[in-house]
């Protein structure tokens, strides 16, 4: 009852602090907020909450962040890996539906990212995946000198405080040099691992997956247990909220402004004033006053000003579409949404990127296997008091135990010619020549990449009650991300459209991967759990391609990865940040979530957005001499 008692004191303690920097409305509905801040944060995930940290450090700056969600309650639907999967808190979701996908069954897909403190963070399955060293090389060879792996290695190291422990210690061998220990974000294993990851892991080994002691080392291929972002004492979940902003709460010049939305970000200028107006002229740039910012569609407006700089973390959808209702974007679109087009970016809300996934279930029938599913009623009540008094059990353990990225040579070599030079039947009809050019030199960097031995085709991703779910890591395939209307509020969803296998290769993928998945459960390791195919995916299913491809396509969904719609690349590529994240054509205008990504990496990208947050230059001092080296015919 005492260790009770402590939990729940120790949840308390996180919550009420957060009062002493958390604006809200006045008696009289007003708000307490100052004239002008230095510097102020859109959006409170990931992104926003490391700059926010960072920032605060000097305690010369005042920062703002505004987040439409709220605090959460840290029930245990959030804090419990063990629940993951099993319940969920949509109380801080925004939930999406995208345009149907004409390129798999022209159905729509439900989407959801978090509506929180904390961001997607609170909301993800916690896996914690970088890719290999070759995916941010690649972001280095797309005109981003600066952003390769060993650029980049410094902050993911100093994001993270990684340890080993329990169960998942005899599979695991660090590559100590490239990982932090004293990082804001704790990452490690479960003290429970499933009997049948067991079977799993040695299952796939006989099929010539072997055994990585390090997936986080920039080898990104073969099979291991997956680290996540837990706590090491407490096995709960280590979210963005947790690493960097409770522990800053204290600051003064740290204000969160909850349960509202930016509305606009406020330029110094009048009317329509495009920044690339003649070729070869070199415009002016713009320069960012502040945001505008409501609690809703009905309540009063309010303008905040910015002395130094605003940032744009509010991901990768909601992003660019504020970026466009607020005048950055292909501008014959904005015009026709009746919006001042202040820099023509044709590149804001395209190259929308997600790893395609479908999630089969070989059903374990075995009679003494023990799942995640089995956790109800008395069982349930006996794995929560275990974890509670002693932070062990199934409870520890997250939904996805291991994860397997099988090696780039045992994709077929007849699929390669499925990435030809042929780009614009595959590419949305919206995109003009910057966006063709820049998808061209991401295909190119793509054929490589499928050409080495350490980057992964595919993920199989395992849970304890037979789910193989499988997700193209390198997906050719991109969508848009649009504004329907001038109001932030009339864009919830906005005009969604992942173009799922629009490129055939992502689907071909998933086939590989299903075909791969036969071929595994038939080994002596996994039969022994006795699985069942899903209905479709039998063994004489998978000999009909035809029948095949258009069951993959009804089952195909993302991994709830967006990345790519404000993409880091020079602007004749269609990009729309510069190297130091800043949005061309403008002075002090940033992006800082993974929207900034070029490609998606072969991973789950949460790490990746830490360690971008950590690496942008936003606070080098002085502030006032950081060169605005914004290039816009770069």
């Amino acid at each position: 009852m005492k260790l009770f008692l402590a939990y729940l004191l120790s949840v308390s303690a996180l919550l009420l602090p957060a009062l002493s920097i958390q604006l809200v409305p006045n008696s009289n509905g007003s708000l307490a907020l100052r004239a002008s801040y230095d510097f102020i944060v859109v959006g409170a995930g990931i992104g926003g909450l490391v700059v926010a940290n960072r920032l605060s450090e000097d305690a010369s700056v005042s920062v703002l962040v505004v987040e439409a969600g709220e605090l959460d309650d840290r029930a245990e639907d959030i804090t419990v890996p063990g629940n993951i999967g099993q319940e969920n808190p949509s109380r801080y979701e925004w939930t999406m539906t995208t345009t149907p996908q004409e390129y798999l069954d022209n159905k729509t897909r439900s989407f959801a990212q978090g509506r929180v403190v904390g961001g997607s963070s609170v909301m993800n399955g916690m896996c914690w995946t970088r890719g290999s060293a070759a995916d941010y090389d690649a972001w280095r060879n797309l005109g981003n000198p600066g952003w390769g792996w060993t650029d980049l290695l410094p902050y993911f190291l100093k994001s993270e405080n990684y340890t080993t422990h329990g169960d998942a210690s005899s599979h695991i061998l660090p590559a100590h040099d490239k990982h932090g220990r004293r990082g804001p974000v704790q990452v490690g294993f479960p003290r429970y691992v499933y009997n049948q990851t067991y079977n799993f892991l040695d299952g796939i080994q006989a099929l010539g997956v072997p055994l990585n002691e390090d997936l986080n080392s920039g080898y990104a291929t073969g099979v291991n247990l997956v680290p996540g972002s837990v706590t090491a004492e407490n096995q709960s979940r280590a979210d963005a909220r947790a690493a960097y902003l409770d522990p800053v709460l204290s600051r003064p010049n740290l204000e969160l402004l909850t349960g509202h939305t930016v509305t606009r970000i406020l330029a110094g200028v009048v009317g329509n004033r495009t920044s690339q107006s003649r070729p070869g002229s070199v415009p002016e740039r713009i320069t960012i006053t502040g945001v505008e910012l409501a609690a809703d569609s009905t309540a009063p407006k309010y303008n905040v000003s910015c002395r130094k700089e605003v940032i744009l973390a509010a991901g990768a959808i909601l992003s660019p579409v504020l970026l466009q209702i607020s005048g950055f974007g292909p501008s014959d679109y904005l015009r026709g949404l009746g919006v001042d087009v202040l820099v023509d970016l044709p590149g804001v809300g395209s190259n929308l990127q997600d790893h395609a996934m479908i999630q089969p279930v070989y059903k374990y029938t075995a009679p003494d296997v023990f799942t995640a599913l089995d956790i109800v009623g008395d069982t349930r009540e006996a794995v929560k008091a275990e974890y509670l008094a002693n932070r062990t059990g199934p409870w520890t353990a997250t939904m996805v135990n291991a994860v397997a990225f099988p090696a780039l040579d045992q994709v077929l070599s007849q699929l390669l010619h499925l990435i030809t030079n042929d780009t614009a039947q595959h590419l949305p009809p919206t995109y003009d020549a910057t966006l063709r050019a820049g998808y061209e030199a991401q295909q190119a960097e793509i054929r490589s990449l499928l050409s080495r031995h350490d980057v992964s085709a595919y993920e199989l991703m395992v849970t304890s009650w037979g789910q193989l779910a499988v997700s193209a890591m390198h997906t050719l395939s991109r969508g848009t991300v649009r504004a329907r209307s001038s109001s932030i509020f009339d864009n919830q969803p906005p005009d969604l459209d992942f173009r799922l296998c629009s490129h055939p290769f992502d689907c071909e993928i998933l086939r590989m991967g299903l075909e791969f998945n036969n071929r595994l459960i038939a080994t002596d390791s996994m039969a022994a759990l006795l699985p069942v195919p899903p209905a479709g995916l039998g063994p004489a299913d998978l000999e009909n391609r035809t029948a095949l491809m258009e069951t993959i396509k009804s089952m195909v969904k993302t991994e709830f990865h967006p990345s790519g719609t404000a993409a880091m690349m020079p602007r004749r590529a269609g990009g729309v940040v510069d190297t130091r994240l800043r949005v061309y054509g403008t002075r002090n205008l940033r992006v800082v979530d993974a929207s900034v990504m070029p490609l998606i990496p072969g991973g789950h990208i949460q790490s990746a957005i830490y360690a971008i947050a950590e690496k942008v230059p936003i606070n080098q001092p002085p502030w006032h001499l950081v060169s605005f080296n914004n290039d816009i015919s770069a």
